[in-house]
Order: C-alpha cells, then structure tokens, then sequence
C-alpha cells in the first residue's frame, strides 16, 4: 500500500513542501514477533513436558516394582 504524504513548513515566510512516498507499515505489525516461531516455540515446550511426564511415571512405577519385590522377599 502506497502512501504519499505531504507536509508543508512555513519559516521565516517562505513555504516548503515536501513529499515522503514510501510503503506504509503500522508499528504494531513490524513489533510482533512471526507466528511460525511462536508455534515452533509453543510445539517443542509440550515435546519436552511430555517427556518429562513419561520421566516422572517411569520413576514411580520403578519404585513400586522395588517397594514391591521388597515386600515379597520380606515377608
């Protein structure tokens, strides 16, 4: 989208007229971050919960097997 801007400064009682053309962008588009990266950044935090929910589960169900056998031989 073009956007041709005109401004015109009076000083001293001369007038000056300038023209900026130029592709116009909003600072709140250029300011946010791509969304391809959010969604990266987003995918790869549920990859690492994941694995450490499996972590966690494989800790617990390790212990109960050795309180377990622990049991079994104790008795």
């Amino acid at each position: 989208m073009k956007n041709n801007k005109e401004q015109t400064v009076e000083k001293d009682d001369e007038k000056v007229t300038s023209t900026h053309e130029g592709k116009q962008e909003t600072s709140a588009i250029t300011n946010r971050p791509d969304i391809n990266v959010i969604t990266a950044r987003n995918e790869e935090e549920v990859a690492q919960d994941r694995k450490s929910s499996y972590k966690k589960a494989g800790i617990v169900v390790a212990l109960l097997v050795v309180i377990i056998i622990a049991i079994y031989f104790l008795l």
